[in-house]
């Protein structure tokens, strides 16, 4: 169980954020907070209602230092943490979310690139977000499944009972205009930061701005081919003493970002959405049976050191 292409690329997505020595600092204190608002037998709503209190959970480890070696660590706190609860909201679903853009599918890469002259750069994708087709490669244990690899003059085996990242790669390549992807920009700050979503999300809707030598994607990839693409917002936010209303000049410049504006706090209308409403919005083609079927029936692994361990909840 839980052994498909999306899901063993969801492993590795997390494995990668408990690598860091920020998030594993972090998680000793989240953990246990986490675990007292699933409280016990939890279902479905009380993981997906993690998302109204993200905020608070990461504000638990405090870190509240202007300096750039403090906020550097905590927006990379920020990040895994967000990286980590859409992954639990996900498990089972075709719909995986990678902070670590190495392990993002090379063609996904590539879509993603915007290009300024001779400079390539995809920095402000902080976390993408990969919808795999509803096929059966992306349906299937990998046991079950022996993928062929054109390679030079001959056709090898690339899949048979292992997972790397030469599947989600070839795959990436000959199924592309099938996946659906999405970039988060995640920011402690909103009112420093909130004009750069903005900025970014015009650059990616116009397609680029050919007259300025300013372009979307490389070798043959753009978004504009995939199936759909979304670019959104999650704050903290970390401003103290900010109230946000829906005329406030860091609520406007978000207000329209193609993939929407969230926070780790209960949805405000016309500010801010909690982040359990990104699956609805933008990502509800990733699962046959529904997101929150996906959930109950993942939960019996969630609390045991079984299959789905590594989300580190049991």
């Amino acid at each position: 169980m839980y052994n498909t292409i999306p899901d063993q690329l969801r492993k590795l997505a997390i494995e990668n954020v408990f690598s860091t020595n920020t998030y594993r600092n972090c998680w000793q204190t989240w953990q246990p907070e986490i675990i007292r608002l699933l409280g016990n037998n939890y279902t479905e709503n009380e993981i997906l209602n993690i998302g109204d209190h993200l905020s608070n959970i990461f504000r638990s480890t405090g870190g509240g230092g202007r300096g750039q070696g403090e906020l550097s660590a905590s927006g990379t706190a920020w990040e895994s943490l967000v990286c980590w609860y859409i992954n639990l909201c996900t498990i089972g679903s075709r719909v995986v979310a990678i902070k670590k853009m190495s392990i993002v599918p090379k063609a996904i890469q590539d879509a993603i690139t915007v290009n300024y002259g001779n400079f390539a750069c995809n920095t402000e994708s902080d976390i993408t977000i990969i919808v795999f087709p509803d096929l059966v490669e992306y349906n299937t244990d990998i046991n079950q499944l022996n993928i062929l690899n054109n390679l030079g003059n001959q056709i090898q085996p690339i899949v048979r009972n292992k997972f790397n990242l030469k599947i989600t790669n070839h795959l990436a390549e000959r199924d592309f205009n099938q996946f659906e992807i999405g970039i988060i920009q995640c920011k402690t700050n909103w009112n420093d930061n909130a004009q750069i979503p903005m900025l970014w999300d015009m650059i990616y809707s116009a397609g680029g701005f050919r007259g300025r030598n300013i372009t979307i994607g490389r070798n043959g990839y753009n978004i504009q081919n995939a199936q759909s693409f979304s670019y959104s917002f999650v704050t903290v936010p970390s401003n103290q003493n900010t109230i946000y209303n829906p005329n406030g000049v860091a609520v406007k410049r978000v207000t329209n970002l193609s993939g929407g504006n969230y926070w780790g706090n209960p949805s405000v209308q016309n500010v801010a959405k909690s982040l359990k409403e990104i699956f609805t919005n933008n990502f509800q083609t990733g699962s046959r049976t529904g997101l929150r079927t996906d959930i109950r029936t993942a939960i019996p692994e969630l609390t045991t050191n079984n299959s789905l361990a590594y989300f580190g909840l049991y």
